[in-house]
């Protein structure tokens, strides 16, 4: 530990020791610093005046924030090089973070008084998100002797506290601290709920109030790559990452509605009416979450009243949505709601229901293929037939194999197994559409 000192403190940026870890801080860090003025840390942060000279930026500063400042206490090793926040100590809470729309920046005020510093400790001021989500950028700082000023250890410059006690933090926040697209979003999301919609119109989604129990910063991100989620149903243009920073650990306590404008491509109206928003989380089955209205999309015939249209009306507001929406928002799209929890894909396709069509219910000389090749038929809720869907067929029970095991659909919704040859006693084979409801299908057979 460094000496206590008797004289008053002020506080020194300690900078001098940059090593440009990343913000989530290695297990054994050097007094560091990290924004976007330095390498490895987030490139839409920064720090300002009086903490740092004047950093140089070019983004968009992002008022739809509510970040929130906090004040640890450093460990130190045997050398007094500092090692991570103290757990057992006291986080230093300096205030409510305040929004300066005119001059694009956030503050707080730390009364370095309340509670009194402790001269013979180090210090980090670190900016989240929100109360308990990622860290955006740090400060280590170490009081020094000189009750009214502090000092930056790296350039030698003093910076006056006011009142000789007071450090006022600052800092910009700007649109890209998540997103990786420019469709996006990222603003906080509270306890009142609201509705939030990325910046080309084409995604959003409502939140009840009490759907959280205190701040997430909400980001709402195009995912471009195709396909956007492991279903074997034909996918459409327009896909998301939603997310929450921090995440509700049981999921939202109230259902929350996404909503996504849908390229219908060459779908007709009644396979538009049919459309699920698809959920995937890494490690769960993807899921069709159950239709409900997104009137906060333009591209929601219903937002033209503000209600859901009837089934006969949908046509009508359609006509009208052609004459008065933007040639952009033309693709319509009833958003779908579900307890997203956080980190999910949302895509949209188009449910189908697979069967069987031909094929079940044989037997042949073990060694040989059935006289029928198995075959399924994929078909949506209105029984019209789903073409480019992919469809595997695996053996199960029975020492039979499989050849061409993978057909897509045609334009009938017709897939075939190439052929089944038979083990001796009972056979079995099943066939698969990911996402696909009545999937599996099993075929049965008897090698004689």
């Amino acid at each position: 530990m460094k000496p206590v000192v008797a004289l008053a403190a002020a506080l020194a940026v300690c900078v001098a020791c940059r090593d440009q870890h990343l913000i989530t801080s290695p297990p054994r860090p050097s007094a560091d610093f990290s924004d976007g003025s330095v390498s490895g840390g987030n490139a839409h942060f920064f720090f300002l005046p009086p903490l740092v000279a004047q950093p140089s930026f070019s983004g968009t500063f992002n008022p739809n924030l509510r970040p929130v400042v906090e004040i640890c206490q450093l460990d130190v090793d045997v050398n007094s090089i500092p090692i991570g926040c103290n757990g057992i100590a006291s986080i230093i809470n300096p205030g409510i973070v305040q929004l300066d729309l005119l001059d694009q920046l956030y503050q707080v005020n730390w009364n370095t008084l309340l509670p009194p510093i402790d001269p013979s400790k180090f210090y980090r001021v670190q900016v989240r998100v929100a109360p308990g989500g990622t860290v955006l950028g740090f400060a280590d700082l170490d009081p020094v002797l000189n009750g009214a000023a502090l000092r930056d250890v790296n350039t030698g410059e003093f910076i006056g506290l006011v009142d000789g006690r007071t450090l006022p933090i600052k800092f910009r926040i700007e649109i890209g601290i998540s997103c990786h697209t420019t469709d996006c979003f990222e603003g906080t999301v509270g306890t009142a709920g609201g509705t939030f919609i990325t910046s080309s119109g084409l995604a959003g989604t409502l939140f009840p109030p009490l759907a959280v129990n205190q701040d997430v910063l909400l980001v709402i991100d195009r995912v471009d790559q195709q396909p956007c989620e492991p279903l074997d149903l034909p996918q459409f243009t327009g896909c998301y990452h939603f997310s929450t920073d921090p995440r509700p650990p049981n999921g939202f306590n109230l259902l929350v509605t996404v909503g996504i404008c849908a390229n219908n491509g060459t779908l007709s109206h009644a396979q538009i009416d049919l459309l699920h928003i698809f959920q995937f989380d890494p490690g769960v089955p993807p899921l069709a979450l159950t239709n409900v209205p997104a009137t906060f999309l333009t591209c929601d015939p219903a937002h033209l009243l503000g209600s859901r249209l009837p089934s006969g009306l949908r046509q009508f507001a359609r006509y009208l949505g052609s004459l008065f929406l933007p040639q952009s928002l033309h693709a319509e799209h009833l958003g779908v709601g579900g307890s997203s929890g956080s980190y999910s894909i949302f895509g949209w396709a188009l449910p189908g229901i697979l069967t069987t069509l031909a094929g079940d219910g044989q037997s042949a000389l073990a060694g040989t293929a059935t006289a029928i090749r198995p075959t399924v038929v994929l078909t949506d809720s209105s029984g019209a037939p789903i073409a480019g869907a992919v469809v595997t067929f695996a053996v199960g029970s029975g020492a039979g194999s499989v050849t061409q095991a993978t057909d897509t659909t045609n334009a009938t919704g017709v897939a075939t197994v190439g052929s089944w040859i038979l083990g001796a006693g009972s056979n079995t084979l099943t066939a698969m559409t990911r996402g696909a409801a009545g999937s599996p299908v099993t075929f049965s057979a008897t090698g004689w």
